[in-house]
């Protein structure tokens, strides 16, 4: 079987959605598969790992053309980082935004849509067209964010009807908890909201990573859930080593901003701490000013560490050395149709794992039914009872959700 996979995110691009699939690609080339990846020469990503270059199999055909990035020019007239600008969220958002700041956000939301990627989708379409006449694929998949890539999907699908379509919906589309930042028109929000609906109509098959998503949807068609998952290939062969002290090292591995906080968590580290206890907290990835400073405020700076963005495995290893891991949902309601892709590594260290998310959806669903505590943001006495019974938590079996397992769950659906 023949697939043509298009993606905005592919190494050196870093972050859940790379991993995501480049995995499955590589898994489909092992399983007697013929992926093909179509993906911009010149995308601008936050985050790099260049690491992953280095997994991607010399045999797998990777198209490249190039894209037209708007937040390249608005970075000429602003130092701050051009991504976080026009459609990433993950920024602190200030009350008083700058005239530019205010500008740049209702440019993206009411002229850029469904993302600021949209520029490519026509020339893509073209491109993609002259390439599929002359190398015929049994399937098309498309994923998203940037939801744009379907939009790539729907207009092949329109000119190679008997070709099989699978849009995977990686996040949330029209209730994107960012999209408020965006001050969009009543017209543009639902210009948005029939993309959506034309690009789940259309599709053959629609994928997501948590079933709540499905529900948002609201399709006469079944939605398949394909979870994000974990590797064994990126684990190390033998457990780092791991010191004998009484500090407990807790590690957050992904960024931290706005609604994607835990001050109930962090108050329970301050009392425990004026108990007597002793905690180190480790953060590898992006973490706001705003959380910092709410640390500072908070006397926790000291027992702080800031890694950075971490290469992959590297962020694995250092998991491994850690006592207990946080997992921190954004406060939002369209988070509560979603479920961390960390989550799944998470489970591989067989670490205790400190669950910061709203009380209902899917993630308090998924840990509910393996029997893993969890706190709302705000609910310190929760937090701290959950620091101080780390060591009854069950253990979770993570075999259902390798990248391999989940790779032959996609095969499945395709052959189908």
């Amino acid at each position: 079987m023949k697939v043509l996979i298009i993606t905005y995110y592919w190494p050196p691009s870093g972050g859940g959605g790379v991993q995501r699939w480049l995995k499955f690609a590589t898994n489909l080339d092992k399983l007697g598969s013929t992926p093909v990846v179509f993906t911009p020469s010149n995308p601008d990503v936050p985050i790099l790992d260049a690491s992953l270059e280095l997994e991607v199999p010399t045999n797998i055909e990777v198209l490249k053309t190039p894209i037209f990035e708007p937040s390249r020019v608005l970075a000429k007239f602003s130092k701050k980082s051009a991504s976080g600008r026009i459609g990433a969220s993950g920024k602190d958002n200030p009350s008083k935004p700058s005239l530019l700041g205010s500008l740049s956000l209702w440019v993206r939301g009411n002229m850029f849509i469904p993302d600021a990627r949209v520029k490519w989708v026509k020339p893509s379409i073209s491109y993609l067209t002259k390439w599929i006449s002359e190398n015929p694929v049994d399937a098309i998949i498309t994923t998203g964010p940037p939801h744009s890539m379907h939009l790539i999907g729907l207009g092949l699908k329109k000119k190679f009807k008997d070709i099989q379509w699978v849009a995977d919906f990686r996040d949330p589309w029209s209730d994107m908890d960012y999209l408020s930042e965006f001050k969009m028109s009543k017209r543009s929000m639902n210009k948005l909201v029939q993309m959506e609906k034309e690009v789940a109509t259309s599709a053959d098959k629609i994928i997501v990573t948590s079933k709540g998503a499905s529900r948002k949807l609201s399709i006469n068609k079944d939605c398949n859930v394909i979870p994000n998952g974990w590797d064994p290939q990126d684990f190390p062969k033998s457990l780092p080593q791991t010191d004998s002290s009484p500090t407990i090292k807790i590690g957050h591995f992904g960024s931290l901003h706005g609604s994607r906080n835990a001050p109930g968590f962090w108050h329970a580290i301050k009392t425990l701490r004026e108990e007597g206890q002793q905690y180190e907290l480790i953060f590898a990835g992006n973490v706001s000013g705003n959380i910092k400073s709410e640390l500072n405020e908070l006397g926790l700076l000291d027992i702080c560490t800031f890694e950075g963005e971490l290469e992959h495995k590297q962020s694995i290893i250092s998991m491994l050395q850690c006592d207990a891991l946080l997992l921190v949902h954004n406060d939002t309601d369209s988070a509560t149709r979603s479920t961390p892709g960390k989550l799944f590594e998470y489970i591989a260290t067989s670490k205790p794992i400190i669950s910061i998310c709203r009380s209902t959806g899917d993630l308090a669903e998924r840990l509910s039914g393996w029997g893993l505590p969890f706190a709302e943001h705000k609910n310190n006495t929760s937090s701290k009872e959950m620091l101080l019974n780390l060591s009854d938590q069950p253990k979770v079996d993570p075999a259902p959700f390798t990248r391999m397992k989940l790779t032959e769950n996609l095969l499945e659906l395709l052959q189908k």
